[in-house]
């Protein structure tokens, strides 16, 4: 219980009284995405737009914007074109620069939009969860790029019982949903990963608790995105 109570606390607003647990917790991370995915379910029995708002809120609220903050701070440094050291010295930079509110107004602007379209809603329990999955993934290819940093204690040596919640969500999601919606949804999802994955490993060659956010947040966006396209064209 250690391991999904620190999990929560460390991805959510929700805290529980217990010790914590930071390498017990990653493997349930994609657990603490179902439970933001339910509640988008729930939402969506709300007539439009309410339930677009509500979801949108719901994200921000939930996660204490923390993804939101990796997003705004990773795009800053990424598109500055600058040294590798430098973008990490900017990572690191409370302040948020043009790039960044760029990046936190298209990304929900683009989710907003796209929950307009998705017509089976049973999809949205699906990628909260494989979003902070990718986390996992990139956790275990790439080391830690600080010496201190408040995502360094989930660090460890992965097992393959650490990624058998998220290999879980994404089985049942092929029982769940219409066939074509979730091999479209996966293979966009894995396609993605592996491209996040390249891109700073070759960029920066590390990672770190922004890009982990930034991560989540701008694969969940996506895949929100890809449901919708493939609603409005099926």
């Amino acid at each position: 219980m250690q391991g999904i109570c620190s999990a929560f606390s460390f991805l959510t607003i929700i805290r529980f009284r217990c010790e914590f647990d930071p390498e017990g917790a990653v493997k349930y991370f994609p657990l603490v995405g179902v439970f933001i995915g339910g509640f988008l379910y729930l939402f969506s029995f709300l007539k439009s737009p309410f339930f677009q708002i509500i979801s949108i809120l719901w994200f921000v609220f939930i996660t204490g914007g923390l993804h939101l903050d990796g997003l705004a701070d990773t795009s800053d440094a990424i598109f500055s074109c600058k040294s590798r050291k430098r973008m990490l010295e900017i990572m690191k930079d409370s302040r948020i620069g043009t790039f960044g509110v760029l990046a936190l107004i298209l990304d929900i602007l683009v989710k907003f939009v796209s929950l307009f379209f998705v017509k089976d809603t049973l999809v949205l329990i699906f990628i909260p969860p494989s979003s902070r999955f990718l986390a996992l993934y990139l956790m275990k290819k790439l080391p830690y790029g600080r010496q201190n940093g408040t995502a360094k204690v989930f660090f460890k040596e992965f097992k393959f019982t650490d990624f058998l919640i998220g290999y879980a969500v994404i089985v049942v999601s092929f029982f769940v949903l219409p066939l074509y919606l979730s091999v479209f949804v996966n293979v966009v999802f894995f396609a993605f990963g592996f491209l996040v994955y390249e891109y700073f490993k070759h960029k920066l060659g590390v990672v770190t608790g922004d890009i982990l956010g930034f991560s989540m947040e701008v694969s969940e966006t996506l895949l929100i995105f890809v449901a919708s396209l493939y609603f409005a064209y099926t």
